[in-house]
């Protein structure tokens, strides 16, 4: 399940780790903290930009993905990075800056617009508690959100070509039924969820936390940005599923930013 401790929370909010908490609300729409077990990720500009660990009460390790310093021929930054103190907040705070400029070199070489959309998602609708939801080695949910008393299981699509194959709705769909049927792994989502929102809210980063009782029932949701309205494909990927449970799907612009909740359609209604 998905949680911090208080400890955890205090020191974010005015410990050793509160740099890290007054950068994300300095740049919202760069940076987001995402709550996850034992741990927190810091996002930039939807890839993972830091992870803090708790190690023990009050200590912590950090971890920058090495990967984002490897795409060039200049390999400067890595070596000075490669040396830091992996316990020191505040060598790791003093140096976001040094972090963020590998992640935008490595963003060049490797663009990837889900992601910048994802995250455009994610700060624009206050709805969506987490992303990048990992259930054990089965799947990793897209985002989770609660809206009108539902929690809300979403897989976000950009361009038509993503809508079919080894990771396209069909797939996808008989994933999300298999976890929301499971009695175990829907509690446990349910319990990350309302634990993720009390932790967001203690840190000033959401307006309310979410109780356990607002959520009575869940949707799946496909959120389809870039698509080809003419194109057919999504119907026929519809026409493979079992339709265990139902579904909608939302097309959305590249450029749009807030999810039109109740403009979704049910995906089996012809």
């Amino acid at each position: 399940m998905r949680s911090i401790d208080e400890i955890f929370i205090g020191d974010l909010l005015s410990g050793e780790l509160a740099p890290f908490l007054k950068a994300v609300k300095e740049k919202p729409d760069q940076l987001s903290l995402e709550v996850r077990g034992g741990y927190v990720s810091i996002y930039y500009e939807g890839g993972s930009l830091l992870k803090i660990t708790q190690q023990s009460r009050g200590h912590y390790k950090f971890t920058f993905d090495p990967k984002y310093c490897l795409n060039k021929s200049d390999t400067s930054a890595y070596e000075v990075i490669s040396k830091f103190e992996p316990y020191s907040a505040e060598t790791y705070a003093a140096n976001l800056p040094l972090l963020m400029r590998e992640m935008d070199s490595w963003f060049l070489a490797h663009p990837k617009p889900e992601r910048d959309f994802q995250h455009t998602l994610l700060v624009s609708n206050p709805e969506i508690v987490d992303i990048e939801y990992q259930i054990g080695k089965r799947m990793r949910l897209d985002m989770l959100a609660v809206h009108a008393g539902k929690l809300m299981v979403i897989e976000n699509k950009y361009g038509s070509g993503a809508v079919t194959g080894s990771a396209g709705l069909a797939k996808h769909y008989k994933d999300m039924c298999e976890v929301l049927s499971d009695k175990a792994l829907y509690s446990e989502m349910i319990g990350s969820v309302v634990r993720i929102s009390e932790a967001k809210y203690a840190l000033g980063l959401t307006d309310r936390a979410i109780p356990e009782t607002e959520i009575t029932d869940a949707e799946i949701l496909f959120l389809l940005a870039g698509y080809n309205e003419r194109s057919k494909t999504a119907a026929n990927e519809t026409e493979k599923m079992e339709q265990t449970l139902p579904a909608k799907l939302l097309l959305m612009k590249e450029t749009d930013s807030i999810i039109s909740w109740d403009k979704a359609q049910d995906l089996f209604v012809r």
